[in-house]
C-alpha cells in the first residue's frame, strides 16, 4: 500500500472527513502502526 492508501484507510477507520494529509510527512512505517494501533482500539471499543 502506498502512504496516500494508508492514511485513506487511517480516515476509514476514523470514520471522518477532516484532511489528514498531514500524515504523509510520516515514515511509511510510522502510518503502519498509527493504523494499528487505531485499530486495536476500535475493535476493543466495539467488544
Amino acid at each position: 500500500m502506498t502512504k496516500n492508501e494508508l492514511v485513506e484507510k487511517i480516515r476509514e477507520l476514523l470514520k471522518t472527513d477532516f484532511d489528514l494529509s498531514f500524515l504523509l510527512q510520516l515514515k511509511k512505517k510510522e502510518v503502519e502502526t498509527l493504523i494499528a494501533c487505531i485499530r486495536d482500539r476500535v475493535d476493543n471499543l466495539v467488544k
